[in-house]
């Protein structure tokens, strides 16, 4: 089996990331994702307004942390990073933590889509040597 991959993205994104997903384990990686998107997944409900507000601070807590450790024992993450508000290759802040907590751990980081060119947050992506792999699959290993 190749390695294990996280998968994050914005919840906006959960129905994709749930497809690159299957796509992945065809390839023989082992895949995980963040709890909202196994929930999703598991009601086949990808609407983000039936999600928003429904767990307390508390809870969305325990999930981040749930995802940070999930990263800890993973070999590597793909950022599924989709246009949004008119922001090209969207990187939301809890996938920036993500990230920063990937380039920590020293993990392979893998960025589905290309960014802003004037994003805020350029540099930091670029110090963490992250892989911007063009919607290409077939670029993570």
């Amino acid at each position: 089996m190749k390695n294990t991959i996280f998968l994050a993205s914005s919840m906006d994104f959960y129905k994709e990331l749930v497809e690159i997903e299957k796509q992945l384990e065809l390839k023989g990686f082992k895949v995980d994702i963040p709890y909202s998107a196994q929930t999703m997944k598991k009601n086949n409900d990808f609407e983000v307004a039936h999600f928003k507000g429904v767990f307390t601070h508390k809870q969305k807590g325990g999930f981040i942390h749930s995802n940070f450790d999930k990263i800890a024992k993973s070999d590597s993450l793909l950022v599924i990073n989709n246009d949004k508000k008119g922001i090209k290759g969207y990187i939301g802040t809890n996938v920036l933590m993500e990230i920063a907590i990937a380039f920590y751990f020293k993990k392979n980081i893998y960025i589905l889509n290309p960014i802003e060119d004037n994003a805020s947050f350029t540099e930091e992506l670029f110090a963490f040597g992250v892989k911007f792999i063009n919607g290409d699959l077939d670029n993570v290993s």
